[in-house]
């Protein structure tokens, strides 16, 4: 099956969750999620405004707040390219390519600048910590100029491999801890 295949199929799979038991799972993700060192120790923290299908991130967000950790996202240009946002009272949102919500305005913050990404994606392996986004490059791109900030993602158990079903390309970026509601799946040496 090639990537466009199996992305389909993933996306058809998390459409398949009940809301109940959807949100039953992403309180339990969040939850570990907050008990990593790695987030408590976290000023910046970039992450998505998740789609209907995916893991709602709403309530990581708040919660990110109220802990005065500063929360950016993604907004997207031409060529592909991406960039984070701070996220406020004041942003306002509006639905781009996908219906996804961007920021409207707002200035980027340097790579450089951000300690954790949540990254998002439909499918990840557990023994090498690959993962397989939706198709547009825009995260692997983004990762690779912020190398020092710890590369997280929160998945559901049904997201997660032993090995990748897919075909990995040299340029897709490995992430450094994956956690789903039946705790850490995946950690590499870059998390204490």
């Amino acid at each position: 099956m090639d990537k466009k295949q199996f992305r389909q199929c993933q996306i058809e799979r998390l459409r398949q969750l009940s809301p109940d038991v959807k949100a039953k799972l992403e309180e339990q993700i969040m939850e570990r999620f907050f008990e990593q060192t790695a987030v408590s120790t976290a000023k910046n923290v970039a992450i998505t405004l998740s789609q209907k299908f995916e893991l709602n991130t709403a309530p990581i967000i708040r919660s990110l707040q109220e802990r005065k950790i500063s929360v950016l996202v993604p907004k997207t240009f031409e060529n592909r390219r991406m960039e984070f946002v701070p996220l406020t009272s004041e942003t306002q949102l509006a639905p781009q390519a996908f219906g996804i919500l961007e920021p409207v305005g707002g200035v980027p913050v340097a790579p450089t600048a951000l300690d954790l990404i949540v990254v998002p994606g439909l499918a990840y392996e557990q023994t090498g910590g690959n993962r397989l986004g939706f198709g547009g490059g825009y995260y692997d791109r983004y990762l690779k100029r912020a190398p020092q900030a710890h590369k997280i993602v929160l998945a559901f158990n049904q997201q997660v491999y032993p090995a990748a079903h897919w075909p990995v390309d040299q340029f897709d970026v490995t992430m450094d801890l994956i956690i789903t509601e039946q705790g850490v799946q995946f950690k590499n040496e870059r998390i204490r």
